[in-house]
Order: structure tokens, then C-alpha cells, then sequence
């Protein structure tokens, strides 16, 4: 199958990730180039049947940590601040959200340009609290998150821009992960995002790959235990040698 067949589905796939209950929103870039990007979740934080929203955002001072704060949905539509957690990281770049330690209520990962991955568990009222099992990479650009072992526990993929590499971190169903494999990025230097989806049909979860500066992606097929396999027949990747300088 040619290329063009295969990417109108892929961007679809991307949109319906992006914006579906319970998926990640990035609020618009403002003009200052410095000020790290709002990100937005959506779920049922309290569990009343309304979806709620959590949302990082900078507070006054160039070295204050971001802080993450939860607005509860209300029945006409508004939304109440409830719970603020004030150390989130200087620079979050990416939220994930889902049950992590499978006690019924949705948790969260806040990724930090810094490379730590800080993980903060619901309570079910809408109060989220950080865990002492945070992990470090080198850095953070995008986290995704599936069930890539098939063991009834969530995992998560994240993009590391330093070492131009994905990790694959599964999860222990406690709150806790643990590196189990990784694969390279398909360009040094570029900054790549991660998004999880059944592309093939299997049942298994799959990772596409994408890159914001270019008109490339890779679909990198699940294998069911926690390892992905590289599907050139439904990516589109530019070739390297492009960008060498002649």
C-alpha cells in the first residue's frame, strides 16, 4: 500500500487520541518563547459522572516550579478549582492520565523537560498526590500511555529528545514503573511525540511516532510483550541523508 492510502488514516487516529475524554489538550503556545506551555487532561477526577479537567500552569518567578491544578466539572457545565499541587517540575511538557495503581481512580504522570516523570495518584475526590517512585530519563518530550504487556496493568512510552530514544516503562500496578525497553527516535535532534492506538487490528497496542517539524510518522507495531516492531508499510519516514549538507 502506497503512502498516501495510509496517512489520512493515521492523522485521523491522532486527532481522535488527542481529543477523546481522558486524553491530553495542549493550551495555545503564548508569545513569550520562555514560558513553558499550559498542558490540560481530561477525566472524572472525583467520580461524580462529570468530566473534570487538570491543568498545569507557571506561576509567577523564572524558577518556581509549575504548578498542576484541578477544576471540577460541574452539572451546568462550569468547572470549580478543588485541589493545587505546587511541584511539578520547571518545564512540564507532557500529562498522561489513567489508573495506575488500579484502585478505580484516575492518576496522573506530569513529564518535565528535566527528564523526571513525576507520578501523582488520585484519591477519588479529586485530590492528586505525588508518589515517591518518580523516574529519570534525560529528558521528556512526550508520554503515551496502554497496556503494552497485555497484563491488565497500564504502561507508558515516553520520548526522550537528549538520548533520541522511547522508552517503554511498565507498569507494576502500584503507581510505580520500571524501564523494561527502548528504541530509537528516527532523527537526531528533532523533538518526537507518541501517541498509542490499535493500528493493525490485533488487539494489541501500537505506537505511531510523529514529529512536528515534519511531514513524517512511524507506526511501530506491539507485539504483545511490552516490545514493538517498525512497520515501514504504514510510516512515512524521510530519509536522513536529505538533511546532510552537500
Amino acid at each position: 500500500m502506497d503512502y498516501l492510502a495510509h496517512k489520512p488514516i493515521a492523522f485521523v487516529v491522532l486527532l481522535v487520541v488527542a481529543i477523546a475524554p481522558g486524553r491530553v489538550l495542549a493550551a495555545p503556545a503564548e508569545d513569550t518563547p520562555d514560558e513553558p506551555s499550559a498542558l490540560v487532561v481530561t477525566s472524572d477526577f472525583n467520580r461524580d459522572g462529570i468530566t473534570d479537567i487538570a491543568r498545569t500552569s507557571a506561576p509567577n518567578g523564572d524558577s518556581a516550579p509549575s504548578i498542576l491544578t484541578v477544576m471540577l466539572g460541574q452539572p451546568d457545565g462550569t468547572f470549580r478549582a478543588a485541589a493545587t499541587t505546587p511541584v511539578i517540575g520547571l518545564d512540564p511538557k507532557s500529562i498522561a492520565v489513567g489508573d495506575f495503581n488500579r484502585d478505580g481512580n484516575p492518576d496522573l504522570i506530569v513529564g518535565d523537560a528535566d527528564g523526571s516523570l513525576i507520578i501523582l495518584l488520585g484519591d477519588g475526590k479529586g485530590n492528586l498526590t505525588p508518589t515517591p517512585n518518580g523516574i529519570r530519563l534525560a529528558s521528556v518530550a512526550s508520554i503515551a500511555v496502554g497496556d503494552f504487556n497485555h497484563d491488565g496493568i497500564l504502561d507508558m512510552v515516553v520520548s526522550d529528545p537528549h538520548s533520541n530514544t522511547a522508552t517503554i516503562l511498565l507498569g507494576s500496578g502500584d503507581g510505580s514503573f520500571h524501564p523494561a525497553w527502548s528504541f530509537k527516535l528516527p532523527m537526531q535532534g528533532n523533538v518526537y511525540h507518541l501517541a498509542v492506538a490499535d493500528f493493525n487490528g490485533d488487539g494489541i497496542p501500537d505506537i505511531v511516532v510523529t514529529n512536528e517539524d515534519q511531514d513524517s510518522f512511524e507506526v511501530l507495531l506491539g507485539n504483545g510483550n511490552g516490545t514493538f516492531t517498525s512497520n515501514p508499510a504504514l510510516s512515512h519516514l524521510i530519509d536522513p541523508n536529505a538533511h546532510c549538507a552537500t
